[in-house]
Formats: structure tokens, sequence, C-alpha cells
């Protein structure tokens, strides 16, 4: 059998990088990208050819594939639909798990076969420029945080399933950014001066504008009240608000923080900082790396780039089983945000995590 990996490719200073990283270990290397949404800038052909032209200075195959429909059914979908019951959903989550890492990797497949490049009992592996780490403990393999916990991962990646982290390489999870781009800039590689973009890929401008857009509606303005039933104000459409929003409220006497959507009676429920946050939620739609069963002592992080927070966790009744619930308890009140995800740790290790309810 023939090792083949194929690279993720933006053409970025973190994927160019992964590929130097890589040329050091593996004889067949493939860079690709995918389009995911046409018309914005993560699948325009400018970074498109950014990262064709890398890989035909390196000499190796580059493939891009449009994965677009299923991207829409998928992700984009899903995305307006919780926007539109007052969730605040993680797409970069959903796509890892059912596009990235899956059917864009299956696709692929076929197409390195179809070519010659591979045969089909050949094993592809598949490698991005994710700062995350691959750990194995006691047998298993265990998602981990990545040695620059500034540009750890590991909360987008938690929802992979188990079985797919053995053709997972991440060649970034033991490297510095700061070192990272230092050595692309002594290699002299213009990636070194590509502006990253941390905002959701398929989306250019506001969320609400897109949904509206997306679904050829306009949601109506409505009215803010306090938690205690008083009438602040009024808002453009409840779609352009989430939960711990601050900006773009209107209100005097500030500040004030959303603390509630609530969309069948378009209303934006507004509180002060000392009454945001819970200490008890539930998490659905779990994806474990663990064998859980019972009552477990651990942290939680409930939105990317936040900290971590002590907690509880406990089988929310009905199965401790992939797909069922679990009741988390925090020894502190923060923020909870319905739609984003929790992911579980154990130090560095990523037990699993799901959907907040």
């Amino acid at each position: 059998m023939k090792k083949v990996i194929a690279l993720g490719m933006s053409g970025g200073v973190d994927s160019s990088m992964a590929l130097e990283y890589l040329k050091k270990d593996w004889d067949t290397i493939v860079g690709a990208n995918h389009v995911v949404w046409h018309g914005v800038k993560c699948s325009s052909p400018e970074v498109i050819s950014r990262a064709e032209e890398l890989c035909r200075k390196e000499d190796i195959p580059f493939y891009c594939l449009d994965v677009s429909q299923e991207f829409d059914k998928k992700v984009a979908k899903a995305f307006v639909k919780d926007y539109l019951h007052g969730l605040t959903p993680n797409p970069c989550v959903i796509c890892n798990k059912f596009i990235k890492f899956t059917f864009f990797y299956d696709r692929l497949k076929e197409q390195l076969i179809k070519d010659g490049i591979m045969s089909p009992e050949d094993q592809l592996y598949y490698s991005t420029g994710h700062y995350v780490r691959l750990v194995e403990k006691s047998g298993s393999l265990f998602l981990a945080k990545a040695r620059d916990f500034s540009k750890d991962q590991s909360y987008m990646l938690y929802r992979l399933p188990k079985e797919l982290l053995a053709r997972c390489v991440f060649p970034l999870g033991d490297k510095l950014k700061t070192d990272v781009k230092k050595e692309a800039a002594t290699l002299g590689m213009p990636s070194s001066s590509v502006k990253e973009s941390q905002d959701i890929c398929f989306i250019e401008g506001s969320y609400g504008d897109f949904i509206e857009k997306y679904t050829g509606k306009q949601y109506k303005p409505g009215a803010i009240f306090d938690l205690q039933g008083n009438r602040l104000g009024n808002h453009r459409g409840y779609i352009h608000y989430t939960i711990g929003q601050r900006k773009g409220l209107g209100l005097g006497s500030g500040p004030w923080y959303v603390t509630q959507v609530i969309p069948e009676k378009n209303r934006v429920i507004v509180g002060r900082e000392e009454e945001q946050g819970q200490t008890d939620f539930t998490v659905r739609d779990l994806n474990w790396f663990i064998d859980f069963q019972g009552p477990l002592e651990t942290s939680v992080r409930v939105r990317y780039n936040s900290g971590e927070h002590p907690c509880t966790v406990e089988p929310g009744g009905d199965g401790v089983e992939q797909g069922g619930t679990v009741h988390v308890h925090l020894k502190e009140k923060t923020v909870i945000t319905p739609g984003q995800s929790a992911v579980f740790y154990d130090g560095d290790l990523v037990l699993g995590g799901g959907i907040i309810a």
C-alpha cells in the first residue's frame, strides 16, 4: 500500500508551512482546496490560484473541488434555520464534520483514484493547517490542544468522528505561530503577509443581512425589554441580535447585554452585566472520544477562544450514547449561548462535546 497525503491549502502562511513540514516525511503529497460558497473571498479565484501556484512551484498536484451544493445543504441551511430559531450556531464545527474532513475527503479520494495517483487499496491521509495535536492515550487517539494555546483550534474540531482521527495529520500542532511566521518569512514565502480571517467564511457582512438575502424575507422591527418586562426601545429585527451582544442596541443608560432572543414574539431581552449568565445548561448532539457513563468532573469551553470553566457533567436522562444529552453544572455563573458548542477537556485532551440546547 502506498501512503498518500492530501493537504487542505489556501496558500496562506499556515497551509504553506504545513506543506513545508510534510515534505520531510511524505513522498506523495497532493494539494487541495474546495469551493464552499461562490462569490466570497475564501473560495475566490485569488485564493485558489495562490494555493495552485504554490503547488506548481513544489511540483505537486493540486485539486480544487466544488462542494458548494453539499455545503449549502449541510451547513448554510442549518445555520440559517438555527438563527431563525434564536440560536447562535457555529457553522465551522459543522463544516469540519460534514464537509472538510468527510464529504470533501471522499470526493478527493475518488478523483485521485480515477487519475491514477493512488489505488483503491491505498490509504489517503488528510492534513490541514489547524493548530491542534493528536495524542495517543490508553491505545486511543485523542484531539489535544495545540502547543500554541493562543491559536488552539481543538474546539473547532471536536465533532470529528473518533474513527477519522487515525487518517488526520496536523503538522502545526507542536508549533508556535510566531515561529511559523518567522520560518515563512525566512523562506521568502509571500503568504507570510496574507491577512488571516476570523469570520465565518461564507458570510461577508452581517449575519442578519445574509439571512434576509438567503431567505428572501425581511424581518420586522420589534421591541426590546429588560428582564423585569419594561420596554426600553426597538430593535431592527431579532435575527440581528445574539446572546451576550452589547453593541448596536441603541439603548440609553447602558451598558446593556442581550440575555435572550424570542423569535416567536420578535422580542429581544436585555439585562445588566450582573444579570447575565447561568450555572446549569443542557448539551445535545454529543460526540465523545471517551466512554462516558456517569458523572464527570472536568472543564468546559462554551465559546471559541473563551476560557475553560470547571464543571460537573451528568447524563441527561435519555442515555449516554452518541446523540444523547448531558446536564452541565458550572461552579461559577457564565454566559451561555444556545447553538454554540460546549467542549469538555481533561487538561489538554478533548473528551467530547456537543451543541448547547
